[in-house]
């Protein structure tokens, strides 16, 4: 096959034109699968991300729910306490903080950042966390929340930095009067309380969270994995509500107060565990198409030059074995047309047509028969010699056709022969015209398709009696001509 490709230029033109032309086709059909499989892929696991961390933010917006609803009901049942309504009323601010502190030791109660009463309306009794500076503020804290019974968020300005809290205010009412003599505050500061962010955030694996305000980190952030502090800014600068930064998933939410939704929001973020796995799986998709396409690629030019090569390599055969004195084996619509000057089809009519001249102009008898030794074909000298028409043997064996007087056992040989080298030929016995017996000399060369496979046998003969009875030399019984038998073809080792 390579030294036909070598030798044709033809053929090294069109290889190479077949190679420029498929293998950038199918370059180009891997690339838009990849790129196909990647953003579907992409898609759905952004898809099931975004999900994964909304139902995240609203599970986290149910337990602040339930949160919020555990520390108002504290506080509201402190603010309705008769006893302590009648400690502002005597002024005992001693009692007060005794009261105070078993509010903070109830269950919640160890939540609270901020605990405040007021009598008459001016701060009277303060329970703060000691990290909380706020005296110079307190007055102002309680004419900056309103509302009672509603949370609100504050902003307070105390030194070093400025803290945001959630404050909710509780009327203190006398038993007496029902007149309200003082208020009680309770809240929590947003900007180092981790506790919250805990409970919020338990049994979240793979998602940190961070409370925001106008679009400004509020606090510490809760992280669960390894992740750098700087996402978090990156995702509030992407100005997005979710997304994607650096492979780390992101989602701002915001948080509803009061069955309200609130400038306070949560940003959820997770790591890049499942952008590592996708780009592993598209990579790994991407060498299994790399691979798909070369493959498909080198079958095609392997078959494109089995179809190029195989007919000229058999014409090559057939012209070996031709020059060493072989009859070649030929293949149907393999064998290239005679170059003769004209146009191709002008060419290929006078090929057959001289095809057929010499056919029918032989003197040799020229028979053709199917795979199941069944007669399909025989030119005019088959009728001279042996006197039978083509329609009376049509369809018939070789020994019915020559009456072969071979015994079956004999006849077999020949047909050996040809399963194993394709090819015999020697002197057999028949009957001729008029019955009379004759001696004809025979070859059968078997003809193979483009598999490989025989489909046909080609039997050239002529009559050779007149020879061999003017000849006048005593008979032989020696030989095997003279015995009826073929003569053995010479040892394709020893040529003899």
């Amino acid at each position: 096959m390579l030294s036909v490709i070598r030798n044709n230029p033809r053929i090294r033109q069109l290889l190479s034109l077949m190679l420029m032309v498929l293998l950038p086709a199918f370059l180009l059909l891997a690339v838009a699968l990849l790129m196909l499989t990647y953003h579907s892929t992409a898609k759905m696991v952004d898809d099931n991300i975004n999900h994964q961390l909304q139902e995240t933010g609203s599970l986290l917006q149910g337990r602040l729910d339930s949160y919020l609803s555990g520390l108002d009901s504290l506080l509201s049942t402190t603010a309705e306490q008769p006893e302590l309504a009648a400690i502002i009323a005597s002024d005992d601010r001693h009692a007060a903080r005794i009261q105070l502190q078993n509010t903070l030791n109830h269950n919640h109660g160890e939540y609270l950042d901020l605990l405040i009463l007021t009598r008459q309306g001016q701060y009277w009794t303060n329970m703060n966390s000691p990290l909380y500076i706020l005296e110079h503020r307190l007055q102002t804290l309680i004419a900056d929340t309103p509302f009672y019974n509603k949370w609100a968020g504050v902003e307070l300005t105390p030194l070093p930095a400025p803290l945001t809290a959630l404050i909710q205010r509780y009327p203190v009412l006398s038993p007496d009067s029902g007149q309200m003599i003082g208020s009680l505050f309770g809240g929590l500061v947003l900007n180092d309380n981790l506790t919250l962010l805990s409970l919020l955030g338990q049994d979240t694996q793979n998602i940190n969270l961070q409370l925001v305000l106008r679009g400004k980190p509020v606090g510490p952030s809760l992280t669960n994995s390894d992740v750098s502090a700087d996402m978090f800014t990156r995702a509030l600068s992407s100005q997005r509500p979710r997304g994607r930064v650096q492979g780390h998933y992101f989602s701002l939410q915001p948080l509803l107060i009061n069955g309200e939704q609130s400038e306070l929001q949560l940003l959820l973020l997770t790591d890049d565990t499942l952008f590592q796995q996708l780009r592993q799986t598209y990579g790994y998709h991407s060498l299994q198409a790399l691979i798909l396409v070369l493959m498909i690629t080198l079958a095609l030019t392997l078959y494109t030059l089995k179809r190029l090569t195989s007919p000229l390599n058999g014409l090559g055969r057939s012209v070996g074995q031709a020059g060493h004195g072989h009859p070649g084996s030929s293949q149907a619509g393999h064998i290239e047309e005679l170059k003769l000057p004209g146009p191709r089809l002008q060419q290929a009519d006078t090929s057959r047509h001289l095809h057929g001249n010499i056919l029918e102009n032989m003197m040799e008898a020229v028979v053709m028969f199917d795979s199941a030794h069944r007669l399909i074909y025989a030119n005019p000298a088959y009728t001279h010699i042996t006197g039978h028409r083509l329609d009376e043997v049509i369809g018939m064996t070789l020994s019915s056709v020559l009456r072969i007087t071979l015994g079956d056992q004999a006849w077999q040989r020949p047909w050996q022969r040809v399963g194993v080298t394709g090819y015999w030929q020697g002197e057999v016995a028949s009957r001729l015209k008029n019955r009379r017996p004759g001696h004809l000399w025979l070859s059968i060369s078997a003809l193979q398709d483009r598999d490989g496979e025989t489909s046909h046998y080609m039997v050239v003969f002529s009559d050779i009696s007149t020879l061999k009875d003017s000849r006048e030399q005593p008979r032989d019984t020696t030989t095997p001509e003279a015995a009826g038998r073929p003569t053995p073809l010479p040892s394709p080792k020893t040529g003899t």
